[in-house]
């Protein structure tokens, strides 16, 4: 070999040395002939220690032989992926490029080339990883469960021996998450004050903390490092849209020993970002469902102040605040509601005077009349301020922006239920000062016509009686007594049902009920109708073992009264009219039939209207509350009643009420000794 090969050859051996790729030569039968540099330094031998050696023991025997034999077939190989061990055991992740070395006599041996691939490997495997996490984290059903798969996946992902994660509070951070490997639980929960602890370090600086000397940590509370042993640790805040910290975790002590890298902290980074998108979909979700449980509520509220009762219940139940509502009053402002032990005094009157009368926030937390003890919203809706709504304000309090929204969304809400509130209460007003008017003209009418009719008649009744000096005969005498009891009883019919509607207006009617004979509240009611029943023919169906019936006497005798004016008023003289009774399902039924004309099919739906008058009847006498009342009493009852027509001409008016078993008149005449 002359000097020019030599050099050449010289050369070539300085290139494979100083080659920044691994790269080992080998023989045909596997054995090492020699390696550079860097592949000594990726794989931690000696020089000695390799050349002449197996080349098997640095890799898959299986995969090595794969590739030689593709090689051998006169191909090469690029960049096979082998998983090779280092001299420590340690396995490593690898390209492979390699080709046979062969010349005119023949296949020689194989040079390889090796990149160690492992860094990109394993952020393959953290993406994967981070890319699942998040799938988990947002198949979670609420904000604990997030929390808790969080820190499962995080031992995993960091290789961390335990770790916490919490979320953050009004007054700090709420640290009981806890795990400490496979995903076995920690029962330990602590919570944070803004500036104690790594939660509330987090709290004040908004960014990671990591340290792997915990021993000599300043900011851990020492019962948590001595608790799980804390030697290592990354503290990393979950940081929402306003760069608010809204939650945190907390890894501790890599497994296997060790400190935490900054490839550790990248990871968890990675993850805080996304976990504040699945919490912040959970908070909103939380907010949604109280948004709806609130606007449910305000719906159902039966009155007016059941209505605020729900707003200021259901702020103290989601914001943890006592609050006060107060709304205009005799040209002012005035609570309507307030919670237990808020307290007003002039100063909390002039801050919600001041947010009335300007539409904006007063009080605690803002720039004017800052000295009262609570936060003065205006109730606005479509532009206009119904009333202000005081909250409690607490030292040092933290809402979150999603707690924000949703107090924005309820103070919105309660403006636009006390607006329609407020509206109700007028349009009721309006009603009743309409329906007072009716009853007012009803009186009038009844006092120019129905009033005045009978005494007109029992006034000339009577002078009739007193100017005859005894010419008029018996019988004569007898009709005018008769006319004057007629129109008396008429009378105080009229004025009855005039006091009835009174006392179901103002609520005064009470119901006394006990066991009656129905057939003794049927006669009762014929007995002070007097002449007008005994002049028409009433028919009983009525079972002899009918039981006593729970019942007001008077009321259900008063409703009697009303229907059988009815049936005799409206139907010929020579009709009968029937009573049926009896018990059907644990129920009084009762039936009065007449045949007279009947009322049209249009005016059923509408005859137990208050004043109602069915207007081909219009001429007649009454005030149109007699049916108005019966369907009052049977109501009392907790009974029902409807009016029908009658396939054989007239009208079917059928009530029920309870019946829970009683004795029968027999019964009760035996147990009396009769």
């Amino acid at each position: 070999m002359d000097d020019s090969s030599g050099e050449t050859i010289a050369r070539y051996q300085q290139l494979f040395e100083e080659s920044q790729e691994a790269i080992v030569i080998l023989t045909r039968e596997s054995q090492v002939v020699d390696v550079n540099r860097a592949w000594l330094d990726l794989f931690g031998y000696e020089r000695e220690e390799v050349v002449g050696t197996d080349a098997v023991r640095a890799g898959a025997q299986e995969d090595l032989h794969r590739l030689q034999g593709h090689m051998d077939g006169g191909g090469s190989v690029k960049d096979y992926g082998m998983r090779l061990s280092r001299k420590n055991g340690r396995q490593i992740d690898c390209l492979v490029t390699a080709a046979a070395l062969r010349d005119e006599s023949g296949l020689h041996g194989y040079i390889y080339r090796v990149h160690d691939v492992t860094a990109q490997k394993e952020t393959e495997r953290s993406l994967r990883s981070i890319l699942h996490l998040s799938e988990k984290l947002n198949s979670a059903l609420d904000v604990d469960g997030v929390l808790d798969r969080l820190v499962e996946a995080l031992l995993e992902l960091l290789g961390a021996e335990s770790g916490c994660a919490g979320i953050r509070t009004t007054q700090g951070m709420s640290c009981g998450h806890f795990s400490q490997g496979h995903r076995v639980p920690l029962n330990l929960t602590y919570h944070c004050a803004p500036g104690v602890g790594w939660p509330g370090w987090l709290i004040e600086h908004g960014t990671h903390y990591l340290t792997n000397d915990a021993a000599h940590d300043p900011v851990i509370l020492p019962e948590v490092r001595e608790r799980l042993a804390i030697t290592s640790g990354i503290a990393i805040p979950i940081v929402d849209s306003e760069k608010d910290v809204v939650a945190f975790f907390e890894v501790y002590n890599k497994r296997g020993g060790g400190g935490f890298s900054q490839v550790d902290l990248d990871h968890s980074l990675a993850v805080a970002q996304i976990a504040s998108l699945a919490i912040r979909n959970r908070l909103l979700y939380r907010n949604l469902s109280a948004l709806a449980a609130f606007s449910q509520s305000l719906t159902t509220a039966s009155d007016f102040d059941e209505l605020l009762e729900v707003v200021a219940r259901h702020i103290e139940l989601n914001f943890k605040r006592r609050s006060v509502i107060l709304l205009p009053f005799n040209g002012g402002l005035a609570p309507r509601f307030r919670s237990a032990d808020f307290v007003i005094g002039e100063s909390e009157l002039a801050a919600a005077a001041w947010s009335w009368e300007h539409g904006q926030d007063a009080g605690r937390s803002t720039d004017i009349l800052s000295a009262a003890q609570a936060l003065y919203v205006p109730l606005k809706a479509r532009g206009e301020v119904v009333g202000v709504l005081g909250l409690e304000v607490k030292q040092k309090a933290w809402f979150s922006n999603v707690q924000r929204q949703l107090l924005g969304a309820f103070i919105s809400h309660s403006a636009f239920a006390i607006e329609r509130g407020l509206l109700e209460q007028k349009i009721r007003r309006l009603r009743f000062l309409e329906e007072s008017a009716k009853v007012q003209n009803a009186v009038l009418s009844a006092i120019s016509h129905d009033v005045r009719t009978p005494l007109a008649a029992i006034t000339a009744s009577l002078s009739g009686l007193l100017s005859s000096n005894g010419a008029l005969s018996q019988v004569a005498e007898r009709q005018l007594l008769e006319t004057a009891d007629l129109e008396a009883r008429r009378l105080n019919r009229l004025v009855n049902n005039l006091l009835s509607m009174t006392r179901l207006e103002t609520g005064v009617s009470a119901v006394h009920t006990e066991p009656h004979d129905l057939l003794d509240v049927v006669s009762a009611a014929l007995e002070e109708m007097g002449p007008s029943a005994r002049q028409r023919e009433v028919s009983f169906d009525i079972p002899e073992d009918l039981p006593l019936i729970p019942m007001d006497f008077g009321l259900i005798t008063h409703v009697f009264i009303n229907l059988f004016g009815n049936a005799f008023k409206y139907s010929p003289t020579d009709q009968p009219v029937e009573i049926r009774g009896r018990i059907l399902n644990d129920q009084l039924e009762v039936l009065v039939v007449d045949r007279g004309v009947g009322v049209p099919p249009e005016d059923l739906a509408r005859v137990f209207d208050k004043f109602y008058r069915v207007a081909e009847f219009g001429s007649s006498t009454g005030l149109g509350l007699g049916l108005a009342i019966c369907k009052a009493f049977i109501e009392a009852h907790d009974g029902r009643i409807n009016l029908e027509s009658n396939p054989m001409g007239g009208t079917i008016v059928r009530f029920v009420i309870p019946f829970h078993g009683t004795r029968t008149p027999s019964a009760k005449a035996e147990a009396a000794g009769v």
